[in-house]
C-alpha cells in the first residue's frame, strides 16, 4: 500500500548484497507510519526465534522420533482427534531411545575436541583439566532430554498425529499450540494495541 519495494537484497556481480539501512528510502502508509524500502517485509511483533537444540535436533536427525511414532501407531488402532491428541507416555520414549543406543555429540563436546586437539599440538599440560570438564558436559548431557522434554514431546505429538490424520492432522494440531497464532489472537483482540501499531505507535 506504501508504494515502496520490499527487495531485500540486491546484486553485484552476480551476488546478493543486503540493502543498508542508510541507503533505504522512506515511504509512508495510509495511517502515516513510516516503512523503508529494500528492507522485504518485517513483522510488527516480533517474536523469539525457537531453534532446535542438539539434543532435539539429533532426536531427528537419527529418526528416533519418527522411528517410536512408527512403533506406537502399531500399537494404538486410533488416537483422539487431532486437536485433542497428548502424548503422556514419556517414560516409554526414553526407554525407547536407550533401547536404540541414542547418543549424540554435543557442541560443548566438540569444542572441547578441539581445545584437546589444539593443547596437544602446543605441548599444554591441560589433560587432568580437560578430563575434568569432560567428565562435567557428560553429567550435564545426560539431563538434556528432561531439560528438553516440552520440546521433544511436540514433536512426538507431531509425528504420531501424522501418522493417523497425515500432513492435515499435523497442521491443525500445530495450529492449537502454535506460538505466532497464539500471538496473532491476542493482538486482534487488543484493539488498543492493534491501532497503535498500524499508527506507528507501538
Amino acid at each position: 500500500p506504501s508504494g515502496r519495494c520490499i527487495q531485500a537484497v540486491r546484486y553485484r556481480n552476480g551476488e546478493p548484497v543486503d540493502i543498508p539501512e542508510s541507503e533505504r528510502a522512506q515511504f509512508k502508509t495510509r495511517n502515516g507510519r513510516t516503512v523503508l524500502d529494500g528492507g522485504g517485509v518485517k513483522p510488527d511483533v516480533l517474536l523469539p526465534h525457537d531453534t532446535a537444540t542438539g539434543v532435539v535436533k539429533a532426536l531427528l536427525d537419527q529418526h528416533i522420533i519418527f522411528d517410536f511414532a512408527t512403533q506406537f501407531a502399531l500399537k494404538h488402532e486410533s488416537i483422539d482427534s487431532a486437536e485433542a491428541f497428548t502424548f503422556i507416555d514419556w517414560d516409554g520414549f526414553m526407554q525407547f531411545a536407550k533401547s536404540k543406543n541414542f547418543d549424540y555429540e554435543s557442541v560443548s563436546e566438540k569444542k572441547l575436541k578441539e581445545l584437546k586437539s589444539i593443547a596437544s599440538s602446543e605441548n599444554f599440560a591441560l589433560d587432568t583439566d580437560i578430563q575434568a570438564l569432560e567428565n562435567r558436559i557428560k553429567a550435564a548431557k545426560k539431563n538434556e532430554l528432561n531439560n528438553n522434554k516440552a520440546r521433544i514431546m511436540h514433536e512426538i505429538e507431531q509425528e504420531i498425529v501424522g501418522r493417523y490424520y497425515f500432513q492435515r492432522g499435523k497442521v491443525r494440531k500445530n495450529l492449537k499450540n502454535d506460538p505466532e497464532v497464539d500471538a496473532a489472537v491476542k493482538l486482534l483482540n487488543d484493539e488498543a494495541r492493534y491501532r497503535a501499531i498500524l499508527a506507528g505507535n507501538s
